[in-house]
């Protein structure tokens, strides 16, 4: 599963890991594969996530006989973000600080009652 939660010195944040060598993905340089032989009656196809082109064409050579399209990591997450999910992300970043004041909020009351 390339979509990930990494631990960092700060925590647990989100990352994107190579379907051909597991390594980290940028958005620079990643790119969503997916067939385009899929029957069309599925109306959909798995997408890999590939960190550069060098584990794109390695891919490919897996499965010769597939057709594969590709678009740019992060045309394809901008796309899905805004347009196919319609997530508003400063809400969701509002939405989400507040959470975390809330959380803090419990833990100290809960530290001064101790």
């Amino acid at each position: 599963m390339p979509f990930v939660m990494e631990l960092q010195p700060g925590g647990f944040v989100p990352a994107v890991r190579c379907d051909h060598c597991g390594n980290s993905v940028s958005a620079e340089t990643g790119l969503i594969l997916w067939s385009i032989d899929s029957p069309r009656a599925i109306g959909s196809a798995p997408v890999f996530v590939v960190c550069d082109q060098d584990c794109a064409d390695a891919l490919a050579a897996r499965s010769p006989q597939s057709q594969l399209a590709a678009i740019a990591l992060d045309a394809y997450l901008v796309t899905l973000v805004e347009d196919s999910l319609a997530i508003d992300a400063d809400a969701v970043r509002e939405r989400e600080e507040l959470a975390w004041a809330i959380e803090r909020t419990r833990d100290e009351v809960d530290q001064a009652l101790d």
